[in-house]
Formats: C-alpha cells, structure tokens, sequence
C-alpha cells in the first residue's frame, strides 16, 4: 500500500504522525509529494486533492468534526448544511469562522478527525435549533445506533433542559426527515396524528389526520420515479373512492411554508364534503 491509499482508506487526510506509524517513511511520503499524488498543507498535514475541507481543517487546527458538520460523515439526515464548520477542541484557539465546540478528549489518535456518534448528537443537541438537531438523533435512533436513556444521562442540569426536550419528540418509524418534521409540526397543532397506518385496499399511508385525512409526504426527488409516482395516484384515487381525503406536500411545504400547509390542512378538516350539484 502506498500513501495516497492509505489517505483514502482514512478520509483522504492524515498527519505526518498517521503516516509514519503505518510504515511510511518520510522518503516515501516526500516522493508521493513531489509527484503530486497528496498535498502537503500546514501543520503536517497530508492530503489528497479531493479531500473533506472540514476534515483537514480539523487536523490543522488540532481539533475534531463534530455536530452538523459531521453528520455526512454518519450518514445522518439533516435539514440544510451548516453555514459555517462545526469543530471541537480541547483549547480555545479556533478561528472565529469556526463554530466551535468543547472536548475534553483525546482527538489526535481520531482517524478521521471526527468524534464518536455519541459526541457529535449531543453537540447538536446542544447546538442547533430544535428540528435541526432532531432529526440527526431520530436517523440515528431509528437505526437502532444511540439509546436515548444514554443520551439523556450525558445532558445532567437545567443548562441541558433544552437538549432533554428534543428528546422527549423522538420516535421510531419514520423513513425520512420530511415524515419526522411533519409528525412534530402536525401535534403541535393539535392534531389527531397516526403514523405509518395501513389502510385495507391503500396499504402504508405517512400519516392519517384525525382519521379520516390521509397526508403524504413527497422526498426531493419523488416526481423523477415514474413508477412510484403512478403507484402514488393509483393509491390517492382508492384512497379517495374509500372516502378519505387526501393531501401530499412536498419537501418545500413541510420546511419552507409550514404555516400555509398547517392552514390547508386545518380548512380540509373543518370543509364539510360538498353536497352533490
């Protein structure tokens, strides 16, 4: 295995020390250097030209990826990218541009420099307004990868209340953000809400509104699946026919105009059917 390898197999940056404890020489790295195969940036920092711009900032400035910054790294859903890096350290030095965190372990044996799952969800937590960190920590519960209880041990005192509370809105279930952000929006308002019902004839629906309003909930990219977005009428239409009515929003409805989709829907439940002409 040659450096550049070993870069990708580690998020394409690593410190000198990385290298060397792998079995590079310096020789061997200076040769992958003067050929252009990985960069050599302050710090000693290596690289590969592809790699994370957070990764690398990280280990120049001796600290670790964590909250929103880190959730590509876990797969993690989120709402919208972080306008700034999210980092964490043990000291204060971090740029003003960064949005800094606090961590008292030890992050230079982090390869990549990005802290356990458990760190980066209680940062968000701590962190981001309150949808934003929900549904990081609801992906990962639903994956059956952090326990709740676990969590909330690690967030003791009032200053955490906050962070709790997320806690309290998490469920399992859902099969995207769009489904988590719209459960939480529709209870507040004070509905009915049932989640993932099967109907008889219908088969799954995301939600069922005081019984008898189906609401579905479009990803991005639904209308670019012809099959699926056939199989979508066919359902609203017996959904329809059965006596239900039916409403599907899309991924700008739910977090761009939630009022005006929380307003549509309260008129359809309070519109009577319309008598026949």
């Amino acid at each position: 295995m040659q450096p550049p390898e070993f870069l990708a197999r580690h998020g394409g940056v690593a410190r000198l020390a990385h290298l060397r404890r792998a079995g590079f020489s310096r020789s061997e790295v200076g040769r992958a250097v003067d050929s252009g195969l990985i960069l050599n940036g302050r710090h000693g920092v290596y690289r590969l030209p592809q790699a994370n711009d957070d990764f690398v900032r990280a280990y120049e400035a001796n600290a670790a990826v964590t909250c929103v910054s880190a959730a590509g790294h876990y797969a993690l859903w989120t709402l919208q990218a972080p306008s700034q890096p999210h980092l964490a350290a043990c000291h204060r030095r971090l740029p003003r541009s960064i949005r800094s965190h606090r961590f008292s372990g030890n992050i230079s044996t982090l390869q990549p420099p990005v802290l356990p799952l458990k760190d980066v969800l209680l940062h968000a937590l701590q962190c981001l307004p309150e949808l934003e960190a929900l549904v990081m920590v609801e992906c990962a519960y639903s994956r059956g990868e952090i326990d709740l209880d676990f969590l909330r041990r690690l967030l003791p005192g009032a200053r955490n209340g906050r962070a709790r509370a997320v806690l309290h809105l998490v469920e399992c279930g859902s099969d995207s953000l769009l489904e988590t952000v719209a459960r939480v929006l529709f209870r507040r308002h004070g509905f009915d809400v049932r989640t993932q019902v099967y109907l008889k004839g219908i088969g799954y629906v995301d939600f069922l509104l005081n019984g008898c309003l189906i609401v579905e909930i479009d990803g991005v990219g639904f209308h670019l699946n012809k099959p699926q977005f056939k199989k979508d009428i066919r359902r609203n239409n017996v959904g329809a026919a059965s006596g239900y009515r039916v409403l599907r929003y899309l991924y700008e409805d739910v977090v761009h105009r939630p009022e005006e989709m929380l307003a549509q829907i309260q008129q359809a439940l309070a519109t009577p059917p319309r008598q026949p002409c």
